[in-house]
């Protein structure tokens, strides 16, 4: 999405909402307190999707019972999962709205609240679209071969990026009612998409090292429900 900086008391500020998992939220102006809420409620909101995964694939949710489990870790959810589109959408929407819970703890401002809001449809997106891309490639590719399905793959995260990029800035446009343009995809875009990176190396390899690294996918996944939380209408640019 485009960012249209303007004055506003000699101050340059920017009025839209920029697109991509991000990590701009350390400049956000808030209290490192407001920020510690953002946090908090994030990591809640991520914590409470792993339930429901958990849940759903037959785990105890129980605290008495998973510590009374720690010794037989090696069997628990978070260390047997395979992170694929449906765990890591799930997340994503738990970090989205967990931050988004923060952001409005901490501003009552509605403007503020409605760049959080935006951001919250744009973070999800941003999460959602390439996990699919990459799943879908690799199904595809699948059918020609191994090393044709590990391709697709990697193929499916430039796909997705660019994807989430032009549907999520159209659809935010649409339901804020915003005439801006979209901005480009930058290089740095890809960056910030380990889950997907992971995911897509999973079709490569069953190697330890990537099972090891795929066990940090939820907190990778923090940084967008922060982004929610912390985003304000008036950043500083």
């Amino acid at each position: 999405m485009q960012v249209a900086p303007v004055s506003v008391n000699n101050k340059k500020v920017c009025c839209e909402c920029t697109f991509g998992h991000g990590h701009s939220f350390k400049d956000s102006g808030y209290s490192k307190k407001d920020k510690a809420v953002v946090a908090t409620t994030t990591a809640l909101g991520v914590a409470a999707s792993l339930a429901v995964l958990a849940k759903g694939a037959g785990h105890t949710i129980n605290p008495v019972k998973i510590i009374k489990n720690l010794k037989n870790i090696k069997n628990s959810y978070l260390a047997k999962v395979k992170y694929h589109e449906k765990e890591v959408i799930t997340m994503g929407a738990g970090s989205a709205l967990g931050g988004l819970a923060g952001g409005y703890l901490i501003d009552k401002n509605k403007e503020n609240r409605k760049a959080k809001r935006r951001e919250a449809l744009m973070q999800f997106g941003n999460v959602s679209i390439p996990i699919i891309t990459v799943e879908a490639f690799a199904k595809l590719g699948e059918k020609f071969g191994k090393t044709a399905k590990s391709l697709a793959a990697v193929g499916g995260i430039f796909a997705g990026v660019y994807l989430a990029n032009f549907l999520m800035n159209h659809l935010s446009n649409f339901i804020f009612n915003s005439n801006k343009g979209a901005r480009g995809v930058k290089g740095t875009d890809f960056s910030a998409h380990l889950d997907d990176m992971v995911v897509a190396a999973s079709y490569i390899s069953d190697a330890k090292p990537i099972y090891l690294i795929s066990r940090i996918i939820p907190l990778a996944l923090l940084f967008a429900g922060n982004e929610v939380g912390n985003k304000t209408t008036d950043k500083p640019v």
